[in-house]
C-alpha cells in the first residue's frame, strides 16, 4: 500500500505555448503514436496540447515519451479502443513553453466526476433499469493567499479573461505527475475575514480528462 501525504505539493498553470503544429496522423496502439509536421521542435518530456478529431483525446494534456524524426510517442495515452475509429484522430498540437507555479496555497478541493444514468425501465419491468452516459464535469477550487503582485496571478488573470483551456501541472511529493487541460476561473475579489490573511478563490474545471505519471 503506498500513502502520499499532500505536504510538498506543486501546482503550476501553463503560461506560455508554441506554435500550432499539424497532427496528421494518430495510431490506434497502447501508446499513441503521432505524426508531427515537419519543423515541430517537440522533444522528449515536453507536454503537448492536444487537438484531435478523437473526442476523448481532444483537449488533453500528453507527455512525450519519444520522438523519431516526425512521429511522437505520447507517454501513457492508450488509443487501442473501439472508441477511437480508425484516421480519425488528426488535429493539432501546442507545446507548453513555460510554467508558472501558483504558489502561497491554503487550501484544494475537487469534485464530480460522477457517472450519470439513464433511465431505460419499460412498462412491463418490475426493477428499474439504467444505463450509463456521461460524467459530470471534474471540478477544483484553490484557496490561496491574496497576493496580485506574484507572477502566476498576471497569467492566471490572463487564462480567465481568455475562457479558454490551459494547462495544468500537478507535481505531487512522491514525484508522480497529473497533468489536465482546464478553464481557469480567478475571483479578483479577495475574501477579507476579521483577524485572517486575505484570501481569494481560483477555480478550474477540466476541459478533458486528466493523465497520471508515476514520474
Amino acid at each position: 500500500m503506498g500513502i502520499t501525504l499532500t505536504t510538498g505539493t506543486q501546482l503550476f498553470l501553463a503560461k506560455t505555448y508554441g506554435p500550432v503544429v499539424t497532427m496528421s496522423a494518430v495510431s490506434k496502439a497502447t501508446e499513441a503514436i503521432a505524426t508531427l509536421g515537419v519543423g515541430h521542435a517537440v522533444i522528449v518530456g515536453d507536454y503537448l496540447e492536444v487537438t484531435s478529431g478523437w473526442g476523448k483525446l481532444d483537449k488533453r494534456i500528453v507527455r512525450v515519451k519519444t520522438v523519431v524524426t516526425n512521429d511522437v510517442t505520447f507517454e501513457g495515452i492508450n488509443t487501442s479502443g473501439t472508441t477511437y475509429v480508425a484516421l480519425g484522430g488528426a488535429g493539432s498540437v501546442r507545446r507548453i513553453t513555460a510554467w508558472d507555479e501558483i504558489t502561497q496555497i491554503k487550501d484544494l478541493s475537487s469534485s464530480g466526476g460522477d457517472q450519470q444514468f439513464a433511465d431505460v425501465t419499460d412498462l412491463g419491468s418490475t426493477v428499474e433499469k439504467k444505463i450509463p452516459t456521461t460524467r459530470s464535469a471534474v471540478t477544483g477550487s484553490l484557496t490561496v493567499f491574496d497576493d496580485p503582485s506574484l507572477a502566476w496571478y498576471a497569467t492566471a488573470t490572463l487564462a480567465s479573461d481568455a475562457s479558454l483551456p490551459t494547462g495544468l501541472r500537478f507535481d505531487l511529493a512522491n514525484g508522480s505527475k497529473l497533468v489536465a487541460n482546464a478553464y481557469v476561473s480567478l475571483l479578483k475579489v479577495p475574501q477579507i475575514s476579521k483577524n485572517e490573511a486575505l484570501t481569494t478563490q481560483l477555480s478550474f474545471t477540466y476541459a478533458a480528462d486528466p493523465v497520471r505519471y508515476t514520474t
